[in-house]
């Protein structure tokens, strides 16, 4: 499988999508970092995670593309001919597609902390916090990885992978978003009704970044299996299902 992800690595190395993902974190991050400073004399560590709040989206676009482009040139099948396993192909991609997401996680903290010490007041909470914060928002981006490697493997349309990772990303998103609004007015959800809408927010990757974002990580922990938890079913499913497909 080494030689696998080798190759899989050097193909990102080369792929103008992934270095197109690399120009939108660092300018999305760079955005929100000048349009927060006109509100006014704000701590650093408000910066530092706001670009998470688009990754989904991007994730969507890099992997989707990047596995379709396996199925378009025919590189899978030719992985099986030379003695591949399927297994290995699976993971191999499925590994490629969490260094490329933990690439542009990092760029795009590496961006939030230069624009922050420059524009910003110094850190307000501890660095344990932050790297909490960090941890969450990170296997988060994470489980985007795992559901849209599923995807992508288990399509052989690189535009239907699109379409299908894109919505599912703005789907997430505006899920998180609708929970957070009934979450937040007071009263409207009790009992075992708020407790559901409290564990989709916590399960949703877009939930999880949203509470990130905000330093609200009481419950990091649980939001952290949550996302292993995310990572294991996907990977599992999608191998699943992929050792049984018709690749010819």
């Amino acid at each position: 499988m080494r030689k696998l992800l080798y190759a899989n690595l050097q193909r990102l190395w080369l792929d103008s999508t992934f270095w197109l993902m690399v120009l939108a974190v660092i300018g999305l991050e760079s955005v929100f970092c000048i349009n927060l400073r006109r509100q006014g004399t704000l701590p650093m560590d408000l910066v530092l995670f706001v670009f998470l709040q688009c990754m989904g989206i991007l994730i969507a676009i890099l992997l989707s593309l990047y596995y379709g482009t396996d199925y378009q040139e025919g590189t899978i099948r030719n992985k099986l001919v030379v003695g591949h396993k399927r297994s290995s192909i699976y993971l191999a991609n499925l590994l490629a597609g969490f260094i490329a997401v933990t690439v542009l996680f990092l760029i795009g903290v590496l961006v939030g902390g230069v624009l922050g010490a420059v524009m910003y007041e110094p850190l307000e909470n501890d660095l344990l916090q932050i790297i909490l914060v960090g941890v969450v928002g990170w296997l988060a981006c994470l489980s985007f990885a795992a559901i849209f490697n599923l995807v992508g493997m288990l399509s052989n349309s690189k535009s239907v992978s699109a379409i299908v990772c894109i919505l599912g990303a703005f789907g997430l998103l505006f899920t998180s978003l609708y929970i957070y609004q009934r979450l937040a007015q007071p009263g409207r959800l009790t009992g075992t009704t708020r407790t559901l809408y409290e564990f989709l927010f916590e399960v949703n990757p877009n939930g999880q970044i949203l509470q990130a974002m905000s330093y609200n990580i009481d419950s990091s922990i649980q939001m952290m299996l949550y996302s292993f938890g995310l990572i294991m079913v996907f990977s599992l499913v999608g191998l699943f299902f992929f050792k049984r497909k018709d690749l010819k």
